[in-house]
């Protein structure tokens, strides 16, 4: 289920106007402890800091830990419509 939903996130979030994703809240994808144990066999979850405070974050690329689930959330990306929406490279 963890799977599904950091997959889904690929492919529904917003991008910026480069087309780049930004850190992912681990706590929008694992909503108990049980749940983020089991993300952080799947992804590398970071506490990042921002001028509101800190929070457990995972970064959108180099993160994998399972090279699948890598390979899935890339092709859900390749398939967001918002990815190319005004590309300023």
């Amino acid at each position: 289920m963890l799977v599904e939903k950091l997959v889904k996130h690929y492919r529904t979030s917003g991008c910026d106007r480069y087309g780049q994703l930004n850190t992912i809240s681990a706590r929008q994808i694992a909503k108990t402890d049980e749940e983020m144990e089991v993300l952080k066999e799947i992804v590398r979850v970071t506490l990042v800091g921002y001028q509101y405070g800190t929070y457990e974050g995972i970064f959108p690329w180099g993160s994998f830990k399972d090279s699948n689930v890598e390979q899935m959330c890339k092709e859900a990306f390749a398939k967001n419509p918002d990815r190319n929406n005004g590309n300023h490279w």
